[in-house]
């Protein structure tokens, strides 16, 4: 038998014995548990805003050929329990043409209370291409970028509302609500573009700062709500290296979250764009706009239930 084999069952076992103990409570808890199929496009890119090194790149776009993804989430309302997995099906262009570009996406948008707002970044990405015309396009195959990234925000004036109902719809409509908020985050990038620099040297980023914006929600329609969130951050920031040998600049990013959904009593569709842009001097020379999207729809399925269940599995859940 495998070690990870046994480490499965060992947990398996545990939990069962914690379920086992503790289970007789005279209340009955509802629920509502959802299960979330999703398809989604999530990428990063970099757009050349200055004048570089290298002139064919003035005013271009680098894209990776990025992926259509398909993915499951399941959840129990008001609980610690959300779960969400992801798998790419396969690149929205050919390869052959556009190159192949090998990623690793990672990110979280968690409410850790009513008001306060996680966002977390972990992204990989090498090889890129881009157009010099409608029919000739330039693979950049060593271009690499990796971005990680938090930001906290904290929501004013919600007295009635959980702000964390806008971006994330349960099937209940939502009533009209405004908000506004502040935060801060801190970004690291590792980037290398030969084509710029014309070696292979690794440039190594840091910036922080903070941010401000407004979000709010709207019913267009009967259980069909808009949502929105917009905000700009001032950040500083330079090259790693010893503080005091550190360049620092000053940057203006800048984010948008959109989402569209339609509500039934126990299903809800949501089609939803989060868009996040940070800007960075690559070696002091090159004005880079790193941006981040994901477009995602969403179908939720609702399922209720009740339990008199009460152990410390349920507890340690938020059950």
């Amino acid at each position: 038998m495998s070690n990870k084999m046994k480490y499965i069952i060992l947990f398996f076992l545990s939990i069962t014995t914690l379920w086992a103990q503790d289970t007789t409570s005279t209340k009955k808890h509802y629920y509502k548990m959802w299960i979330k199929p999703s398809l989604s496009i999530n990428y990063l890119s970099i757009d050349i805003e200055d004048e570089p090194l290298n002139p064919a790149l003035k005013n271009k776009s680098l894209l990776p050929n990025y992926p259509l993804t398909v993915g499951l989430g399941f959840g129990i309302h008001n609980t610690y329990i959300n779960l969400d997995y992801a798998q790419s099906v396969a690149p929205l262009r050919n390869e052959s043409k556009y190159g192949k570009t090998r990623y690793f996406d990672f990110q979280l948008h968690s409410f850790i209370s009513q008001k306060i707002l996680l966002d977390f970044y972990y992204q990989s990405y090498k090889g890129f291409y881009y157009e010099e015309g409608k029919n000739n396009i330039q693979i950049l195959a060593d271009t690499r970028i990796q971005q990680i990234g938090s930001e906290m925000l904290y929501f004013f004036n919600l007295k009635s509302f959980s702000v964390k109902n806008i971006f994330n719809p349960d099937g209940n409509p939502l009533q009209p609500t405004f908000t506004w908020y502040a935060g801060a985050g801190i970004y690291y990038h590792k980037v290398a573009i030969p084509a710029i620099s014309l070696d292979e040297d690794t440039f190594r980023h840091i910036q922080g700062g903070f941010s401000g914006g407004v979000s709010g929600g709207i019913e267009i329609l009967p259980r069909l709500t808009f949502t929105a969130l917009a905000g700009m951050g001032f950040y500083f920031g330079g090259e790693v290296n010893p503080l005091s040998k550190m360049k620092f600049n000053q940057y203006v990013n800048f984010r948008l979250n959109t989402s569209l959904s339609y509500t039934q009593k126990d299903w809800s569709l949501a089609f939803s764009i989060l868009y996040n842009n940070k800007n960075l001097y690559f070696k002091d020379v090159d004005l880079l706009g790193i941006n981040t999207a994901n477009f995602k729809l969403t179908y939720i399925k609702q399922i209720r239930f009740s339990t008199r269940r009460s152990n410390k599995v349920t507890r340690y859940l938020g059950m």
